[in-house]
């Protein structure tokens, strides 16, 4: 027979069990809503970024150097150095320190790799292989072997999405 204390033992025991479960479903609901909050400023944040990449300024140096051509390093630094083109120099080292940026966003799982590969893959990979032999060529005589190291991961992130 059913005493009135068995009877609160089991509704006890009821009542814990229905609060641990009640506990993990809120605990899970809170994981989602945190997840889809942080997935949505990545998203806003890289639009912002992408904003200033489609910035008309931003866009001609893009552009205008996908356009130059030379023959070697030392080609490129007399056509395009900072002694001799001025303003091509700060031209591609804005396009290059935007990318770089991108990298290390990427890299450091700040923004989406795949939100970059779906808008602006095909600017980083024509960039980087137009520049890849001038920024080593670079990193060797500067002996800087980190210059640029960004760039190319984000490059070979593109690459592998291709």
């Amino acid at each position: 027979m059913l005493t009135i204390e068995m009877v609160s033992i089991v509704v006890a025991a009821i009542s814990v069990v229905i609060g641990v479960i009640n506990s993990i479903l809120m605990s899970r609901r809170a994981a989602k809503t945190a997840q889809t909050t942080l997935e949505t400023r990545q998203a806003q944040f890289f639009m912002q970024i992408f904003d200033d990449f489609h910035e008309p300024e931003f866009y001609n140096k893009l552009a205008d150097f996908l356009t130059w051509n030379w023959k070697d390093y030392e080609d490129y630094m007399k056509k395009y150095g900072p002694k001799t083109n001025p303003k091509a120099w700060h031209s591609s080292g804005s396009v290059a320190a935007f990318f770089e940026g991108i990298g290390v966003l990427v890299y450091q799982n700040l923004i989406d790799v795949d939100l970059v590969s779906e808008l602006m893959s095909r600017h980083v990979i024509k960039f980087w292989e137009k520049m890849e032999p001038i920024s080593k060529e670079m990193r060797r005589r500067l002996n800087l072997p980190k210059m640029d190291e960004k760039i190319e991961y984000l490059y070979d992130e593109m690459k592998k999405r291709q």
